[in-house]
């Protein structure tokens, strides 16, 4: 067995192998669309959301153009739009104040970008596949979590018009495998509104602290600058997600099962209850010796007319029921599939593509079921039968 173990591999599952960076390697910051949130006032006015390189953003655009980056099916379900981008990032090469392009804005797109901020609109970056985040606090136990995502821009109380954040200070966490090799472990971006004054001639600094604010009535001259700040972590790659995956009150969720345990125990035991009560009844009328009584049905006995006859509309249960076992089996086998770790929040769209592929395929499942079901109900129609399985049930849902 020791020989055995000393000769063993490990290796990772296709599509979840980190990636090791070395000194000075260049680490690409992708951007996604934007997305709402809730706003200043906890309200989600919004549902739609925004490619990044939208011209009315007006946001620094790669030399030749925007490319796409390559996302599975339930990643473009989802409305993620992925890209490259601007930004240079260097494996523990500290920058400060670099310049990403000066854009200007007219005063038409500057009313678009403000209603975004005051909708609580958020910007989407990733860099070695994990989410750009900001640090919170959870209010009730006082713990940091990352949120994901960060604030286009912001609004004080009293303020007409919001802030835009235009620079961004970029912390990226990373933990050391070798004295040559690092991984990515962690992205935080603290984002800032700056006026920055520009012109070809000068440098530009960040050390303004008046902010940037858009002008509906004019054209507005923003320039886009970043810092990033390499910060060595402890954190493994293994356990780089937890803190994304924070829940902030687990307690709740304990609270929300034990009172549906509660309800339904409650609701199970009336219903004993009083079927007990109705059977003991008709048990001890049976047991009297009335030899008319015993000549006709009564009580629970009339039930078995109910039972072996068949209902309305049984073509629609049939339905139904074939696909609840299509739902059931597609449910066991992607829990099956995520337990054994295939299915890796780094793999953007990785479940929802699961589900979707394993939706078609157990499709054969809810055709079977539904035919079975309706030709033991008497139904003599199949063609009815399938067409109805296959429009049905998905064409309610979309």
């Amino acid at each position: 067995a020791v020989l055995l173990s000393q000769q063993a591999d490990a290796f990772y599952l296709p599509g979840i192998a980190p990636h090791d960076y070395k000194i000075g390697e260049k680490v690409d910051l992708q951007v996604n669309s934007l997305t709402p949130s809730l706003n200043a006032e906890n309200k989600l006015e919004s549902v739609l959301s925004y490619n990044y390189y939208d011209e009315r953003f007006h946001f620094c655009r790669p030399q030749g153009g925007p490319k796409a980056a390559h996302e599975s099916l339930g990643s473009i379900l989802f409305g993620d739009r992925i890209y490259n981008s601007v930004f240079d990032l260097e494996m523990l090469k500290d920058s400060s104040c670099q310049m990403l392009c000066a854009q200007t804005i007219p005063g038409k797109d500057a009313t678009f970008i403000n209603d975004k901020i005051m909708k609580g609109y958020n910007y989407n970056w990733l860099i070695d596949g994990l989410p750009a985040a900001t640090v919170k606090i959870e209010d009730r136990l006082q713990k940091e979590f990352y949120s994901l995502g960060f604030e286009l821009g912001s609004q004080v109380a009293g303020q007409i018009v919001p802030h835009f954040y235009n620079h961004y200070d970029i912390t990226v966490q990373y933990h050391t495998v070798d004295s040559v090799h690092h991984r990515v472990v962690g992205v935080i971006v603290t984002p800032q509104s700056k006026h920055t004054i520009y012109s070809p001639d000068t440098t530009p600094s960040c050390d303004t602290t008046e902010p940037m604010n858009l002008h509906e009535d004019k054209d507005n001259q923003v320039v886009f600058t970043y810092s990033v700040k390499w910060e060595k972590s402890e954190k493994s790659w293994a356990t780089r997600w937890d803190a994304y995956l924070h829940a902030i009150d687990p307690k709740i969720h304990w609270f929300s099962l034990v009172n549906s345990v509660v309800i339904v125990v409650f609701l199970s035991a009336m219903l004993g209850l009083i079927l007990v009560r109705t059977l003991h009844k008709d048990i001890a009328r049976y047991n009297a010796d009335d030899a008319e009584d015993l000549q006709e049905d009564f009580g629970w006995k009339l039930v078995h007319g109910d039972v072996f006859r068949p209902p309305q509309n049984f073509e629609y249960l049939s339905v139904i029921v074939g696909s609840g076992f299509q739902l059931f089996w597609m449910v066991l086998i992607t829990l099956v599939i995520a337990i054994l770790g295939f299915l890796s929040p780094s793999s953007r769209g990785s479940l929802s593509t699961a589900m979707l592929m394993l939706y078609i395929v157990f499709g054969f499942s809810a055709g079977y079921n539904a035919a079975y079901n309706y030709h033991s109900l008497g139904g003599t129609s199949l063609r009815r039968i399938i067409i109805l399985t296959t429009l049905c049930v998905p064409g309610i849902c979309c």
